[in-house]
């Protein structure tokens, strides 16, 4: 009879904490944030858009036209995501898996990129262009002479083609990120990578400097203090913008959306590993909350990034834009969405995106002597 109580009880709590989640849900998405335009603008104000690509110039031997190419990139932008400005000198936070290297971050890893990773993604863009404006039968004369499936064959193959037969040559090459100002006329400003969050336990964060000096930035101050579970936030960020290569043409059109939402559960795990963070059930949900309130610690072995988890649904482009609470303070970043293959699942789960926890943007700048406000209400 105990253990039948049990699960009555059990049952009850249940159905109570997803009403009480929809209810506050409810309120949360019906409350006019134009309201206060004074938060939403200090906010989109801090809010910048970022941009990381590689340029350089490349040699490429052609061994089917037998002629040689030499290749400038330009500029080719390879991921795109957000931030906000931590100091008014131009000292930005973003996420390090926006400026890190992608093909790390495909492997469930975080690495910032180095001179071969610079290299590699530079031949890669110099093929492309190589086979746009020369030769548009590289590829596929590539897959005749190597029995690859031609319906397999792509511009990165190719190039590991040239590479192996010591075709194409890397004259010089260099990673760029650009940072756009909200509501700036101007062209983005270039920025150099400062330091970053510890890569082997998942810190994924990053610390910038804008090289151009830049008067009026609006800084945002930073929360120290531990979120709350069901407390209220909002995300702000540039999506709909990733790997744009025309998103710098127009820098007006670039400006910062919010999405808002409710705090719903406070992880210590892989940050990368979205497979990890994939929710399945409600029920996980519901017993991290309970987990949380008996002991909040109880994840915890000290080697762990702590994560929390937020309704306020996200796409790619929010990745490193600012999680404030109710009184524009940032509570953390925005780390990435949380998908779900399930249409019921996605319409019922209560966590919809991750972010990283404050702690370690006060961590980062403390480390580099860079002076933030911190605040703690």
């Amino acid at each position: 009879m105990g253990l039948i109580k049990k699960l009555i009880l059990s049952v009850i709590i249940i159905v109570v904490a997803i009403l009480f989640l929809i209810a506050a849900q409810s309120t949360i998405g019906n409350y006019d944030y134009s309201q206060s335009s004074s938060l939403t603008s200090q906010t989109a104000n801090s809010a910048v858009y970022i941009q990381n690509g590689v340029t350089g110039v490349v040699t490429i031997n052609d061994p089917f036209l037998h002629r040689t190419a030499r290749i400038d990139v330009i500029y080719d932008p390879l991921d795109t995501g957000s931030g906000f400005i931590v100091n008014k000198n131009g000292y930005v936070i973003t996420a390090l898996h926006v400026i890190g290297d992608l093909d790390s971050l495909n492997k469930q890893t975080l690495k910032t990129m180095d001179s071969n990773d610079v290299n590699r993604y530079v031949e890669r863009a110099a093929v492309k262009g190589y086979i746009s404006e020369y030769n548009p039968e590289l590829s596929s004369e590539v897959a005749a002479n190597t029995s690859t499936n031609p319906d397999k064959i792509n511009s990165n193959i190719t190039t590991d083609f040239l590479i192996q037969k010591n075709l194409i040559v890397v004259q010089s090459s260099k990673q760029v990120i650009k940072v756009n100002l909200p509501g700036s006329q101007s062209t983005p400003l270039n920025a150099t990578l400062v330091d970053t969050g510890n890569p082997s336990t998942d810190e994924d964060v990053a610390l910038l400097k804008i090289n151009t000096p830049v008067t009026n930035l609006h800084a945002l101050a930073v929360n120290s203090k531990r979120p709350v579970i069901f407390e209220g936030l909002h995300i702000y960020g540039y999506p709909g913008l990733d790997n744009a290569e025309n998103s710098f043409t127009n820098p007006s059109n670039i400006k910062p959306e919010s999405s808002s939402g409710l705090l719903t559960s406070e992880v210590y795990k892989n940050g990368t590993d979205s497979d990890k963070f994939d929710i399945n059930s409600i029920y996980e949900n519901i017993a991290n909350w309970f987990m949380l309130i008996t002991d909040p610690g109880t994840n915890n072995n000290g080697n762990n990034t702590l994560y929390y988890g937020t309704s306020a649904p996200t796409t790619q482009g929010y990745s490193g834009g600012p999680v404030v609470d109710s009184h524009n303070n940032v509570l953390g970043i925005i780390i990435f969405s949380i998908e779900s293959n399930s249409v019921f699942k996605q319409q019922i789960r209560f966590t919809s995106s991750l972010f990283l926890s404050s702690q370690y943007i006060i961590q980062l700048c403390k480390k580099n002597h860079i002076p933030i406000k911190v605040v703690n209400t």
